[in-house]
């Protein structure tokens, strides 16, 4: 690996002194420029020893690089929720070893504007049994690999830092697997705050008394935020966006702090990457994320005073991933700017799921934006069946109980089961409001864990990642010496005094 990595080193440097580097410059420069696809075969050696790493669109691939065997060491596809499988077949066609990375509870590949094969009039039964056209069947290059290949899910959530941001997703579209973090102390506000506007209607699309109070949340929002937090605004349709878009450009123009303030925004970058204000729908946002995020949903009464079901994208097949993939862009904070209360939207008749999930969202939001913890997990819970739920309950009681009973007997403040997810821990040493210690006790989710690593090292470097000191309980120690455990426990929490 030495010998190979000094020659590959001694290859690239020879390149960038060769004739032929200066020929590569003066074809790049020149006023005839071949294509990119003849540059490519031309200059096939100096590229593919001197590059390592190419990223490009399947189509590109496919486009301008040689078909031949091989030619990729490793190929990996990133969203491969949203590539069509013959999209990606000419990509695998070059590639020894290959990595299929998506979330089949994110968004599905659009056929807007593009056609696919239709073997619909195929009906032989040499057709029936061909694996070519099975495949086509198949939605998306991920749909197609998760059947056929071994695969690996990550099952840690690190984007959001209030677990109430992540637990509808995690519930709804993952039924509890995910391991969020429980929050090491509450927030000053709601994560999740819900802000009612009284006199929105739904006109062609769009509700205007909406979009003007997201344009006042801005403003607002770049006079108050903290540590120069970033921020989006996502909407339910295009024509929304759109509204909102304009109204931004019109306030500009009426306030000029409004409008540098909104232009820098919208340029941030950090280390190269984009960090900026963006406006989009729901369509457009999967990959993005923002400290921040401003929901417009828009639906509303309309003039005649009925709220209409008209969804959108929302209402197809496969809508509710674009509701996950948007409810999920939040890193520490969502407003949802609605003119709607979650009653009054009658979805129970729909074929489709994406507006039954999103009325329960609405609902699950309502209740952590006015602080009822009970009544959200209730929604939560309700999400994914009393199964799932006694699946979460795996806590060896009698072990627990002998434990709290004697923190709480040393005069400790002791709160059990912390966390509305399916991640908990077991129990918690509090002192104003803010735990200090996390205990957890190696009952049945320890005994129960498939990977001795995941057990003894993952899970605690995670929780210890999100803020929480963590200490490990074994009940073997416990039940032969209860009382060192208490003493060993009292030690640690003096160490964080």
């Amino acid at each position: 690996d030495t010998l190979r990595a000094y020659l590959d080193g001694c290859y690239r440097e020879h390149i960038l002194r060769s004739k032929r580097s200066g020929e590569m410059r003066r074809q790049q420069e020149s006023k005839r420029k071949p294509s990119v696809m003849r540059y490519v075969k031309k200059f096939e050696f100096e590229l593919f020893k001197g590059i390592k790493i190419w990223m490009m669109t399947p189509e590109v691939v496919s486009e301008i690089m040689p078909l031949e065997a091989d030619l990729f060491d490793l190929l990996i596809f990133d969203e491969a929720s949203q590539i069509y499988v013959e999209k990606g077949i000419p990509a695998i066609a070059r590639a020894k070893k290959v990595l299929i990375v998506g979330d089949h509870k994110q968004l599905r590949p659009s056929g807007l504007g593009i056609g696919r094969a239709d073997f619909a009039e195929e009906e032989s039964e040499e057709a029936e049994e061909s694996e070519g056209l099975a495949a086509l069947e198949e939605e998306s290059l991920l749909d197609l690999a998760r059947f056929k290949f071994p695969s690996v899910v990550l099952d840690y959530h690190y984007r959001s830092k209030y677990e109430e941001l992540i637990a509808f997703s995690n519930y709804a579209f993952y039924k509890g697997r995910l391991h969020v973090s429980p929050n090491v102390s509450p927030p000053e506000k709601p994560p999740i705050e819900v802000i009612k506007v009284e006199d929105g209607k739904w006109i062609d699309r769009t509700n205007l008394a909406e979009a003007e109070r997201v344009v006042r949340l801005l403003k607002d929002f770049f006079a108050s935020r903290k540590k120069a937090q970033t921020v989006g605004i996502i909407t339910f349709n295009s024509y929304q966006r759109d509204l909102v878009m304009d109204l931004l450009d019109r306030e500009g123009r009426t306030d000029p702090a409004f409008s540098d303030a909104l232009k820098r925004e919208t340029e941030r970058k950090e280390n190269g990457e984009d960090i900026g204000l963006f406006v989009k729908n729901i369509e457009n946002v999967q990959g993005d994320e923002r400290d921040c995020i401003i929901f417009s949903i828009a639906y509303a009464k309309n003039e005649s005073g009925k709220v209409v079901r008209n969804f959108g994208w929302l209402n197809q097949r496969g809508g509710e991933n674009r509701l996950n993939v948007a409810i999920s862009r939040a890193k520490e904070k969502i407003y949802i700017v609605t003119s709607i209360e979650p009653f009054e939207l009658s979805v129970g008749d729909l074929a489709n799921n994406g507006p039954k999930l999103f009325k329960k969202y609405l609902e699950y939001a309502c209740a952590v934006s006015r602080g009822d913890k009970a009544a959200a997990r209730t929604i939560l819970i309700g999400l994914c069946g009393e199964t799932t739920e006694a699946d979460i309950s795996t806590a060896d009681t009698e072990f627990e109980d002998a434990v709290y009973e004697s923190l709480a007997g040393a005069g400790y403040e002791v709160e059990r089961g912390i966390g509305i997810g399916g991640y908990r821990i077991d129990l918690a040493v509090k002192k104003d409001g803010k735990y200090l210690l996390g205990i957890e006790c190696d009952g049945k989710l320890y005994i129960g864990s498939d990977s001795t690593r995941e057990r003894d090292v993952h899970r605690q470097k995670y929780l210890e990642s999100r803020g929480w000191s963590i200490y490990r309980l074994r009940a073997n120690r416990w039940w032969r010496d209860p009382k060192g455990e208490i003493a060993r426990i009292a030690k640690q929490l003096k160490a964080k005094n």
